[in-house]
């Protein structure tokens, strides 16, 4: 979702020239392919084998959200001249937006009775079953661990923090 606009300065005089234009930009998380690292489905491989059971895309990444904005100010020096300020920022609130996930878990992820996980505990299906949709986790401290980029599951990169930028533009 992506709603955007451009506001005019309704002054006159010194307050005349002004330009606003903010964009706020949302979209949920994409989804993506758990892989196992190894030839699990057969052709030898390991680059596009998914855990045993997994389903395409049984993963969701992250959510992403951002708020730009653009101010300008256009005067008139002269007949012929004029003077154009800007002042543009992006991702103004300094929102950390993830943009990749280390989707390499294991073949045997997701199998009760192998590994123990909080999705996946005796009292989810039994031993044997399998639990898949799974989301994405951000880096930091976690059920008593550290989660790093190489942890599966987790956040490899991010885009940009909050950039602003100065321009001025002379015609004549």
């Amino acid at each position: 979702m992506v709603i955007a606009g451009v506001l005019d300065s309704p002054w006159r005089g010194a307050w005349s020239g002004f330009e606003v234009a903010p964009i706020l930009n949302y979209n949920s998380g994409h989804p993506f392919n758990l892989l196992s690292g190894e030839p699990t489905n057969g052709d030898n491989h390991p680059t596009n084998g998914r855990p045993i059971g997994a389903p395409r895309n049984s993963g969701l990444g992250p959510n992403y959200a951002d708020f730009d904005a653009r101010l300008s100010w256009h005067h008139k020096v002269g007949e012929k001249s004029t003077l154009l300020i800007t002042a543009e920022g992006f991702n103004i609130a300094n929102r950390t937006n993830y943009a990749s996930v280390n989707n390499q878990v294991g073949p045997l992820f997701g199998i009760c009775g192998v590994q123990q996980t909080a999705t996946c505990t005796e009292d989810f299906g039994g031993a044997g079953s399998t639990t898949f949709n799974v989301r994405g986790i951000a880096p930091g401290f976690r059920n008593g661990g550290k989660v790093s980029s190489s942890t599966p599951l987790a956040f490899t990169s991010d885009f940009p923090k909050r950039e602003i930028q100065l321009g001025m533009r002379f015609s004549f």
